[in-house]
């Protein structure tokens, strides 16, 4: 497996952004794409994640959620493991990207590359993947509270089983449910993930005041750095490493939360690719270290 495994001495290079402006260009330009292009998103072939909906209550809205069911599921009675993907700031639960996650699972697990399992794609809307300041969407309380326990009642699930991974802010989003509810999921991995820096996330928070608002309490809400360290003690329980974090153009806003994983003794895997912040590039250039990752994760 060719990962540089985290546990402790030299892990990351002090590579440095050119410039903040870089970076929060990339975020600009999700937003903008998130704007003009979703007809060309929803056109996108959909033949393999199904869209599903758990009808309002008085509790909470219509959520929306596309899912990837292995085709030997009506064939035997044994339970799945699941794998939930988060997508990136304006993405779309059924975008080319997901389908693209899709189409990785359907083919390995075909190929009995990786074990048959099931994939859930929520819908994160136009958010980050914790609860917005503003109460709209409460995205943490969606997932945790309402959907996974919709899905294991609905479906024969692996509870044991249960992994989450994400792209860009789902990434970090992946990095914020695993380190809040260590003992859901069994393990977890980022595809560059925008983990951001205090600083960078009070730059960020103006264009989204409804998410972040002007407040310490919620970068610790919605941030991993925190969340790491007051569950340490549940995440070390784990047999396996548990955590696999993939890094290319925002390498750098990671070396926090690296940190952090260094000086807790949590063990990972990290590898840094050559790429910008392009999903193409990044999902394939760490394919076949993930694939190793899940052969184990999902056994």
């Amino acid at each position: 497996m060719s990962l540089i495994f985290l546990y402790g001495n030299n892990y990351i290079n002090n590579r440095k952004p050119d410039s903040k402006m870089k970076f929060f260009s990339y975020l600009i330009a999700c937003v903008i794409v998130g704007i003009l292009m979703p007809n060309f998103l929803m056109s996108q072939d959909q033949s393999l994640i199904k869209k599903h909906i758990i009808p309002a209550t008085d509790d909470h809205d219509t959520i929306r959620f596309g899912l990837l069911i292995p085709p030997s599921y009506s064939e035997n009675g044994r339970n799945y493991p699941v794998v939930y993907y988060l997508h990136g700031l304006n993405g779309h639960y059924a975008d080319w990207k997901a389908q693209s996650v899709a189409e990785f699972f359907m083919e390995n697990s075909k190929d009995q590359i990786i074990p048959e399992c099931m994939v859930v794609f929520p819908d994160g809307r136009e958010g980050f993947w914790c609860n917005h300041y503003d109460g709209d969407p409460l995205l943490e309380n969606e997932i945790i509270q309402i959907l996974i326990p919709y899905i294991d009642q609905k479906y024969a699930t692996d509870k044991d089983k249960r992994l989450v991974m994400g792209w860009s802010a789902g990434g970090a989003g992946t990095m914020v449910l695993f380190s809040k509810h260590p003992k859901l999921f069994k393990a977890a991995f980022s595809l560059d993930g925008s983990i951001m820096t205090p600083e960078d996330f009070q730059q960020f928070q103006g264009q989204r005041p409804d998410i972040f608002n002007s407040s310490d309490y919620y970068y610790e809400y919605c941030s991993p750095n925190e969340w790491m360290v007051r569950n340490r003690e549940m995440i070390l329980e784990k047999q396996d490493t548990a955590l696999f974090i993939t890094a290319a153009f925002l390498a750098p806003y990671h070396q926090d939360l690296l940190s952090i994983l260094k000086e807790e003794g949590i063990p990972f895997y990290y590898k840094e690719l050559a790429c910008e912040h392009q999903f193409g590039c990044v999902f394939q250039g760490i394919g076949n270290d993930l694939l190793s990752f899940l052969s184990k994760s999902l056994e």
